[in-house]
């Protein structure tokens, strides 16, 4: 199977410049890999995000998404740790897939900092997510 990613929207391309060239280069980073690796983040576990089978991809300062070996260890933190501890920010994604025309298709809904003052990376996500769900087929 095919896997194509869509053009950034105007509003996530502008979350990417919005951040400083080291998150940047980053972002772009993983949403490269993501061709090769569709499935990279895991899905989201609570609310409308869950329900539309949402993905996501913590990343920090110090990654390095060319690294295609080993898992992803940005996101790695225990249970019992400060949630303040764990990497900043989310690229969050939509992955379809239409088998007949063996084709995937990744959408970046957000990228941006986690938990951040509102209207945070999870709410731009699912505003976009539901905005493209009502205009689909």
């Amino acid at each position: 199977m095919r896997t194509v990613i869509a053009p950034l929207l105007p509003e996530v391309e502008a979350e990417l410049l919005a951040l400083d060239a080291r998150l940047q280069q980053l972002a772009r980073g993983y949403v490269r890999r993501l061709a090769l690796e569709p499935y990279l983040g895991p899905t989201a576990r609570r609310g409308a995000l869950a329900t539309m089978g949402v993905r996501r991809i913590y990343f920090g300062r110090g990654d390095q998404p060319g690294q295609l070996l080993g898992r992803l260890k940005s996101g790695a933190r225990q249970g019992h740790a400060d949630p303040a501890s764990g990497p900043r920010w989310r690229i969050v994604y939509l992955v379809r897939e239409a088998t007949r025309s063996d084709v995937r298709l990744i959408v970046i809904l957000a990228i941006g900092e986690a938990h951040s003052r509102p209207p945070d990376v999870y709410e731009r996500a699912t505003r976009r997510a539901l905005k493209i769900r009502r205009s689909s087929p």
